[in-house]
């Protein structure tokens, strides 16, 4: 392990990291493993120079289970955690009583999180939109095209012609251009739920953000409730109504949504014909690739049909889908005693056979 160093996320969250002599893990070269905090460091007893163990976490992430000590030589050096922002300068705190995670609290103009928050809106978790990767999330803001997220949706080829990473040697538009021009379009009438997510509210994922979207129907309407008629939506919770409150309670987070919401982008949930709800009060986990499915569409499916997409296996937990090479998830249900099933069969489920 050549060094530990930190990344600031979307949310603020500092996460320190192992940077490493490149080796290969689960068929991919892997540099950085995932130290998760400085309590782990400590719990770890990792030191800068150590030998380490690393594995991929739910065989996607990896990370750092420990040092091999007798492989120590003497001039490891202990990490320290910074106080201060790398990225802004802020001095950085946990954001709650017995939160183990440290934050850099400036939200708003944090260099870091803003690129993070931005590459995320483009993502396949949130609106998908073609060409926002991590590099035109960058570039947009160094060339100061826009601020924040809310001036995304008013690019113009105007106003990205100002940053080379959006021209060519001679001066003329990229291709590039139209791609993300025609991807801000599209995502405009993408479902509220996504919209959702894309706004990075601190522990609002799909799940909780499809039960907001279905329960509420606007983003207005989740403004405007109280934290007591949130925890009770199914999905939602104590934890996440409270920082949906939070979310809300601050200024620029409100013109957010209403530059986004002048420019077209959808705040409501679109009218649906209700499906047959032929999955009602299952609880489903999916692990490995379908056929038919990428991880976002298996999960509308589950929740149009009135079943539950969970993140992890559990007692509660009715069936687990597997496809091609699947994941630890697979011997915790069958520790469990979950049954599982293939996608032929949870077609047969959605059917109603």
């Amino acid at each position: 392990m050549l060094d530990i160093k930190v990344s600031i996320g979307r949310t603020g969250r500092v996460t320190p990291f192992a940077f490493m002599e490149p080796v290969k893990v689960a068929g991919s070269t892997v540099t950085n493993a995932t130290l998760h905090n400085a309590s782990e460091i400590i719990r770890k007893g990792v030191l800068i120079g150590d030998i380490v163990v690393i594995r991929k976490a739910g065989d996607v992430i990896p990370e750092v289970l420990g040092p091999v000590i007798e492989r120590r030589t003497g001039t490891e050096v202990e990490f320290i955690m910074p106080t201060h922002c790398p990225e802004c300068g802020s001095p950085l705190r946990a954001m709650s009583d017995g939160d183990v995670d440290i934050r850099c609290p400036n939200a708003q103009s944090c260099p870091a999180q803003l690129r993070e928050r931005i590459y995320y809106i483009g993502s396949r978790a949130a609106l998908d939109i073609d060409v926002l990767g991590y590099e035109a999330a960058a570039a947009l803001l160094d060339a100061k095209i826009i601020a924040d997220e809310s001036d995304l949706f008013d690019l113009t080829r105007e106003k990205l012609a100002t940053s080379e990473f959006f021209t060519k040697k001679d001066g003329e538009l990229g291709l590039n251009v139209e791609k993300l021009l025609a991807g801000l379009t599209k995502a405009k009438s993408s479902p509220l739920w996504r919209v959702l997510v894309a706004l990075s509210i601190r522990h609002v994922g799909p799940t909780a953000a499809q039960a907001l979207a279905t329960h509420c129907g606007s983003i207005e309407k989740i403004s405007t409730s109280t934290a007591e008629e949130l925890a009770l939506i199914d999905g939602v919770g104590a934890t996440i109504a409270e920082s949906i409150i939070e979310w809300f309670s601050i200024d620029w987070h409100q013109e957010i949504i209403a530059k986004w919401n002048a420019a077209g982008v959808r705040v409501t949930q679109e009218a649906s014909v209700q499906l047959r709800q032929t999955l009602s009060g299952l609880t489903f986990v999916v692990t490995g690739g379908l056929e038919s499915y990428t991880r976002d569409s298996i999960a509308e499916t589950i929740l149009a049909h009135g079943g539950k997409a969970a993140s992890a296996v559990s007692k509660k937990t009715d069936y687990l889908l597997v496809g091609t090479e699947p994941g630890s998830k697979l011997a915790k249900a069958l520790e469990l005693g979950v049954p599982v099933i293939d996608e032929a069969k949870f077609n047969e489920l959605l059917a109603g056979s």
